[in-house]
């Protein structure tokens, strides 16, 4: 007897703790405020961040903003000037320089997602081999848990300059994390409850809807960003710091020992030399732009363009904000357009109503004798095959490949042609235009121009 009633309260007392485990476990709580930030900056390699960083520094020092940053790869494709270290090892060694970068800018909170370094000018390459599903997911969740007002990244799209597939790839991916973090329907498991103590499957986090997008460039020339968004003088002087925010922008810039043409630029500034000359020797290796120019992509609160970057944003969440419904309308007859990442820009902007975009035109950088390939889609969608031919006006001093047959499509079907176009071997920093053409029957179906540089420095070679 005795046995039994101590057998019965043990599992009574069992019980007890068994609820009240549950209910300690099951209680709602708030998103952890370490995690929280102001502006979160998704890029695809450590040292991107140096096309922002005077701005950063201005907002983490000045206006007493919370910043994090994504990294989607390590740069583990990229160059060292400093050491042997290549493939992973160098993204070992990135990952170091990037998270001491930051640091010098009171940065703490620092990511480095799973993407695969690919070094080229097509950022559909990019989106093949990350892979970007997964690196997509990842960005979503580091939105929800840090639940930034606003998101800087990449402009996705084709520019003469850097234009690093990679870094237009961060920019897709930067956008679609926006549109989506907010939906309880995107990555559901992220917003499960946990049902177990030791839960490895659901992630208890909470949707959120950022406010505000922008984007950044490297092009050669960013005049073209003037209007669509503010930009912030790196020559002012930082009241806190006492030094302009350029000079703490190349202080923090000066880590990327593996990444700077001289790794005795980064040991100069390191020892305090934030001269004049050691400034434009960093903006000599493509780091520290000024002024730092941005394009608001998308804003879910009211202000105008050029408005300082927090103007309407509030700490109040908003409610998830779905981009409007796009619906490809395929015509009856034979539509012709650019293909490869030039058609590919076109459809996602109007996927994700970046209607500001649809003024960017079709550019991009190409090394001496190099040749360039154009893909043109059509696509017949009518019931008899159709004949298409191509024509391509070459500037002056380019040539263009063997001549272009004329293309059969049969109906309801698609080709792609290739147009190829061989650059001269003068460098010119004006811009070349190749004039396209598409013709069934005489009725013209198409025409349209690629802008090009012949440049010495073409992107996608070295980071």
């Amino acid at each position: 007897m005795g046995n039994t009633l101590k057998s019965r309260l043990n599992i009574f007392l069992l019980s007890i703790l068994c609820l009240l485990e549950m209910a300690s476990f099951g209680q709602v709580s708030t998103p952890d405020d370490r995690y929280k930030v102001d502006i979160l900056v998704v890029v695809a390699h450590p040292d991107d961040d140096t096309i922002v960083s005077s701005y950063l520094a201005r907002a983490v020092f000045d206006q007493h903003k919370r910043v994090a940053v994504v990294y989607c790869t390590r740069g583990d494709s990229g160059s060292n000037s400093t050491g042997r270290e290549h493939a992973k090892a160098l993204g070992l060694v990135r990952e170091i320089e990037g998270r001491k970068a930051l640091s010098r800018l009171g940065i703490t909170n620092v990511w480095f997602l799973d993407g695969r370094d690919t070094a080229s000018q097509d950022v559909l390459l990019s989106i093949a081999t990350w892979p970007s599903a997964s690196v997509l997911e990842q960005v979503v969740r580091i939105v929800r848990l840090t639940q930034p007002e606003v998101v800087f990244t990449w402009l996705p799209s084709s520019v003469a300059g850097e234009n690093h597939g990679d870094h237009q790839a961060a920019g897709v991916i930067a956008t679609e994390a926006f549109d989506v973090a907010g939906d309880p329907t995107a990555f559901p498991s992220q917003l499960a409850a946990p049902i177990r103590q030791f839960e490895n499957a659901f992630e208890g986090l909470t949707p959120w809807q950022p406010q505000k997008l922008y984007y950044f460039t490297d092009a050669f020339d960013t005049t073209f960003f003037k209007g669509h968004g503010p930009e912030y003088d790196g020559t002012q002087a930082s009241p806190s710091r006492k030094l302009t925010y350029l000079q703490l922008a190349a202080q923090s810039a000066a880590a990327y020992y593996t990444q700077l043409p001289d790794p005795n630029l980064g040991r100069r500034i390191e020892g305090g030399d934030t001269s004049p000359t050691a400034i434009a020797d960093m903006q000599k290796a493509g780091y520290l732009p000024e002024p730092v120019r941005l394009w608001l992509g998308k804003s879910h609160v009211p202000g105008p363009d050029s408005a300082d970057v927090f103007e309407g944003a509030s700490s109040t969440p908003i409610p998830y904000v779905p981009p409007s419904p796009w619906k490809f309308h395929p015509s009856k007859t034979v539509d012709v357009e650019f293909g490869g990442p030039f058609g590919f820009y076109r459809n996602f902007w109007r996927a994700h109503v970046l209607n500001s975009l649809e003024t960017l035109r079709p550019e991009i950088a190409v090394q001496a004798r190099d040749t360039l390939t154009i893909p043109i889609a059509i696509r017949n969608s009518t019931n008899v095959p159709v004949e298409v031919s191509i024509s391509a006006e070459m500037p002056s001093g380019w040539a263009s490949g063997s001549p272009i047959p004329t293309t059969s499509v049969s109906a309801q079907s698609q080709s792609t042609v290739l147009v190829r176009a061989t650059a001269p071997a003068q460098l010119s920093s004006n811009f070349a235009e190749i004039k396209i053409r598409a013709a069934e029957q005489g009725n013209i179906l198409f025409q349209n121009s690629i802008f090009v540089q012949v440049s010495a420095y073409v992107a996608g070679q070295v980071k």
